[in-house]
């Protein structure tokens, strides 16, 4: 019944409460309820709302962005809400239709519900299951749960109704034409847009085979993509179950120290900082040791939030190391920890090739006796000669760039202990969510205060442009990156570079020059002794200078488009505009090139990891965390009906463990 009331129960947008109907959730509410006193998954993705609520509205603001809601001018869907004044309209997914919720200063005044049902505005249902679908072109993969892959053609009309065209394999004869499924002519399947939850956007690893109409082959590889959901969920709960089952000391707060550490942060921490931080001390707090992904682009504050860890277990008296893939990245992290701790009582040292014989060998003492208290290093910390006294925390960054036997020796090092693992290549929504029982995952969305989105330029390649943009960059004291693809133009470039501009100073690194001379040249860009670096995709991971805000590819065909929006997040890391240009040959564009750049182009804001130019690196990320006989198996049917598969099987399996 539509009107006032005490209270309003909120969940949070899970995959598993969006499939449930508002009575289930009215039935279940007092299970619910005593849930939360024993199940920290309830307690994390369920909220009441009552009159007694003191804690204002940004607060619940907060709340419900990170139960996944999101804020619209009006709330459409379940899932979403808007601000109106000091009051909240929310459509919770555990409801019928929308709620009001008024404020007078910090207190809640009213709870109301305002609509009881989404036939309240029919309209607008209708067409956000249009919307759904529109950012789609022709030629695209999509997903119907009862009759497999198909090819997107679009919306159309038929007697005055609007369907969405899907376009399947025809009877297996001739071929038909460029761009449409193999066999005979193909068949289009009308789905009335109210069937728009039948259907999604194919996210696969490769392009994937076009199902037959009226085969069974489709049903048989559903069939078998959830049992291998089912055999990867067991999988998983019963590695979730070994680390639950053992128990460390839990680590206290030692308060002077971490706010001389948090103290000497230079920037503002984002709400989402804030959020992880707590997370992170709450996984410290507990006795079962921490395993925990913190997923965020590229600058938007990672190793703050592993710093913070490194502090409170050091402080603790344990050891903590930190992993990092490269020479660059591993030097980058190991300045800023010493930094960060240098008028404090915690030792940190770097091991990597880097070091001399004598100078590591001094390190594996100390790391042994337990008079080191940090280690940042590369590969050279798996080695077998590297034993550890007190291993306290392990801080692993970008897992998914070390190779197998790394991974396998990381493996065994993670048994017993806190593990914090860094990745810039975020996982699809619909996969962390699956995950979300047996993976603890947090996620960093928010930009850095004062960051401004670099600039994207796509044009044709121009050396007077080219001229200007470093002209333009350097006028205001910066520096800038010229990226080569290829080792072998770096010569080329170098001696253009040196007859266009020769007052300027120049270097250059790439992955066959020495570590040292690597680590040196970076010192000497970091110093602003050299003005222009030109380089390999080997910046990608581990520069972090305010100070340089121009990037120039000078042949951005040659790359992928995940590799194209990490490397334009090395610019722009400081409050100064940064601009990204992205070079083609206009003489040879291939379309694919093209398609990479318009997107790169369309998406040049902060944040941008939920859209579609970070498919790449979602599927990434995806592989990384299912490995390679999941990710088959994820291929078969689309990420997303995968995903969903494994939510449904984790949530069953657990119903039973319980």
């Amino acid at each position: 019944m539509v009107g006032m009331a005490e209270e309003l129960f909120i969940a949070a947008r899970l995959p598993e409460f969006e499939k449930k109907t508002p009575a289930w959730f009215r039935h279940n509410k007092r299970n619910i309820e005593k849930g939360k006193h024993q199940n920290v998954f309830w307690e994390h993705n369920t909220i009441v709302l009552d009159l007694s609520w003191q804690n204002g509205m940004r607060a619940l603001v907060e709340r419900l962005i990170e139960f996944g809601y999101e804020m619209n001018a009006w709330p459409e869907e379940r899932g979403e809400f808007s601000i109106r004044g000091g009051t909240i309209i929310i459509w919770p997914v555990n409801e019928r239709g929308l709620w009001r919720v008024d404020f007078f200063g910090n207190a809640i005044e009213i709870i109301e519900e305002i609509a009881k049902s989404e036939k309240d505005f029919p309209e607008r249902k209708k067409k956000r299951d249009r919307a759904l679908f529109e950012y789609l072109r022709d030629g695209d993969y999509i997903v119907h749960i009862d009759h497999g892959i198909g090819i997107w053609r679009g919306i159309a009309k038929v007697a005055a109704k609007e369907y969405f065209l899907i376009e399947y394999r025809g009877p297996a004869r001739t071929t038909v034409q460029s761009g449409g499924p193999r066999g005979g002519d193909a068949d289009t399947l009308h789905v009335p847009i109210s069937e728009a939850g039948r259907i999604s956007p194919y996210i696969g690893f490769r392009a994937p085979q076009v199902t037959r109409l009226g085969t069974p082959l489709w049903k048989r590889t559903l069939k078998k993509t959830k049992e291998d959901a089912v055999e990867f969920a067991k999988k998983l709960l019963t590695m979730h179950a070994a680390r639950a089952t053992t128990a460390r000391e839990a680590y206290s707060e030692f308060a002077e120290l971490e706010e001389k550490i948090a103290s000497g942060f230079l920037h503002e921490e984002t709400p989402a900082q804030k959020r992880v931080i707590k997370e992170v001390f709450a996984d410290l707090a507990s006795p079962a040791p921490m395993d925990r992904i913190i997923i965020g682009d590229v600058g938007f504050g990672k190793t703050e939030v592993a710093l913070r860890a490194s502090a409170r277990v050091a402080a603790s008296g344990k050891q903590v190391a930190l992993l990092a893939p490269t020479t660059l990245l591993c030097d980058q992290h190991y300045r800023t920890w010493q930094a960060r701790f240098k008028d404090l009582p915690v030792s940190v040292a770097r091991l990597s090739r880097l070091e001399s014989g004598t100078t590591q060998k001094k390190i594996l003492g100390e790391l042994s006796m337990g008079t080191l208290d940090i280690i940042v290093g590369t590969h050279r910390l798996l080695s077998r000669d590297v034993v550890f006294k007190n291993l306290g925390l392990l801080v692993v960054d970008e897992e998914q760039r070390f190779g197998v036997r790394a991974k396998e020796h990381l493996k065994n090092l993670k048994k017993d202990i806190d593990v914090l693992t860094l990745s810039a290549t975020p996982l699809p929504r619909t996969l962390s969510l699956a995950l979300s029982h047996v993976k603890r995952m947090s996620v960093l969305e928010d930009a850095p205060l004062g960051r401004l989105a670099p600039e994207t330029l796509v044009l044709p390649y121009d050396k007077k442009i080219l001229k200007l943009a470093i002209a333009r960059e350097i006028a205001r004291g910066g520096q800038i990156y010229i990226l080569e693809n290829r080792i072998h133009k770096i010569p080329k470039t170098l001696e253009m570079l040196a007859h266009m501009l020769p007052e300027r100073k120049i270097g250059y690194i790439h992955g066959r020059v020495g570590e040292k001379q690597l680590v040196e040249t970076m010192e000497k860009f970091r110093e602003n002794k050299i003005e222009i670096l030109v380089s390999t995709t080997i910046i990608e991971n581990g520069i972090d200078l305010a100070s340089v805000n121009t990037l120039i590819v000078s042949d951005s065909t040659l790359f992928g488009l995940a590799d194209l929006h990490q490397l334009r997040g090395r610019v722009g890391r400081g409050d100064a505009q940064a601009y990204a240009y992205f070079f083609y040959n206009r003489e040879h564009l291939p379309k694919k090139a093209e398609q990479r750049l318009d997107i790169l182009q369309d998406t040049q804001f902060l944040g941008a990891g939920s859209v579609i130019a970070e498919k790449d690196l979602e599927m990434r990320g995806a592989g990384n965390i299912l490995g390679r006989e999941q990710s088959g198996a994820a291929a078969r049917v689309g990420l997303n009906l995968y995903s969903q598969f494994l939510a449904d099987a984790v949530e069953k399996l657990r119903a039973v463990q319980s």
